[in-house]
């Protein structure tokens, strides 16, 4: 699964810069920034991930394991002007004025539109213009969420703090693949695993699933004819552990943990007479057709 390194800017509580143990902590842990403007705590990390809300995923349980009284508010919306884009992109103020009059665009996509007024002058997420500065080969090479990424995080942050705090792990759901004719097929699995996770008690018993990582969990959503190798591209960079989501001839959902090679206890596939080309389906008739006996649905398997 290809990363990419978000940042991202908090405004936090629970902490302070004058607790010399937390400022140490996001130093070296993180490499992170942990400061007061007025009344406000603002706490700079970044984090990789397949995409802002993966890696805001993975840095939120980051931060509860290594700083547990900390508590995420939201995102900061880094509001900038018109001085504010020239310092940041080296640009006078007029050239930053013709930009947002439309005057020079190199692109079609309109400069963002405002996210309010400071005084008498319009301010704007830094997000959203240097997402725009991007597409016109100006950007600054950093990812910072845009508008509507900072709100679903905002969204997020109190279900995610909610979830960790009855000790249940954050899921992670993704498909097997993207862009191809079986999309609809992984997105009506995905639809009936939330409807399966909101029911109480089956998410407690996922979370029983053997795995290292204990507050986060990844869930990869597939059609039977995918392949289980591309599952296993879908397992993030720093896990071993994994559940495959998939409905069965019936129409029933099956969850089944899955280990990379680095997972221990799993069984391998050649165990199980698949070969690399194997698919989820085949996966399925050894689970209910084995050669020998029955594989048991919840025997970890290992992919390579």
């Amino acid at each position: 699964m290809a990363c990419v390194e978000y940042e991202f800017q908090f405004v936090v509580d629970g902490v302070g810069v004058d607790d010399e143990a937390v400022v140490d902590v996001v130093h070296e842990e993180f490499d992170g920034l942990l400061t007061r403007h007025r009344d406000r705590h603002l706490l700079d990390v970044s984090e990789t991930g397949a995409n802002t809300i993966d890696a805001a995923h993975r840095i939120v349980v980051r931060l509860r394991r290594a700083l547990p009284g900390l508590r995420l508010l939201r995102i900061d919306p880094d509001l900038v002007g018109v001085s504010d884009i020239a310092e940041r992109t080296g640009r006078t103020r007029q050239n930053v004025q013709q930009w947002v009059n439309g005057e020079r665009r190199a692109g079609k996509e309109r400069f963002p539109a405002p996210e309010g007024v400071a005084g008498r002058s319009p301010v704007w997420r830094w997000g959203d213009v240097n997402a725009w500065l991007a597409g016109i080969g100006e950007g600054d090479g950093v990812h910072v969420p845009t508008r509507e990424e900072a709100l679903q995080i905002d969204y997020l942050l109190p279900h995610w703090r909610r979830t960790l705090d009855d000790g249940l792990p954050l899921v992670n759901v993704v498909a097997a693949a993207e862009y191809d004719e079986y999309g609809e097929g992984r997105g009506a699995v995905r639809k009936l695993l939330e409807g399966t996770l909101a029911v109480p008690g089956v998410l407690e018993s996922i979370s029983a699933f053997p795995r290292l990582e204990q507050q986060r969990l990844t869930v990869v959503c597939a059609v039977l004819t995918d392949r289980l190798d591309s599952v296993v591209s879908r397992i993030g960079h720093d896990e071993t552990w994994a559940v495959l989501a998939f409905v069965g001839p019936n129409g029933e959902l099956h969850l089944q943990p899955l280990g990379t090679r680095e997972a221990q206890g799993t069984v391998p596939l050649s165990r199980l007479g698949l070969g690399p080309d194997a698919t989820v389906g085949d996966l399925l008739l050894v689970q209910t057709n084995g050669p020998d006996r029955p594989v048991a649905p919840m025997t970890p398997v290992g992919l390579d």
